[in-house]
């Protein structure tokens, strides 16, 4: 699936998301990491932290890279 069609399916009336977000392997290739990262922030992607979920302790991950978008 390709992220126009995720951001489609995200803000169509069957989901109605406010918010896209994707978690990058901080385990992958580091240029591979990299990339992505950068190509989604060309997008409109942002890092950010999980603390809506977490109860706002500063959720920080060692495995993902979190980034996310408002729909």
């Amino acid at each position: 699936m390709t992220l126009m069609a995720l951001l489609e399916l995200a803000s169509g009336d069957g989901f109605e998301c406010s918010q896209l977000i994707v978690g990058v392997d901080r385990t992958a290739d580091e240029e591979g990491v990299k990339d992505t990262t950068r190509d989604l922030g060309w997008v409109g992607f942002e890092l950010m932290m999980l603390d809506t979920w977490s109860g706002d302790r500063g959720c920080l991950s060692d495995r993902w890279i979190f980034m996310g978008m408002d729909l």
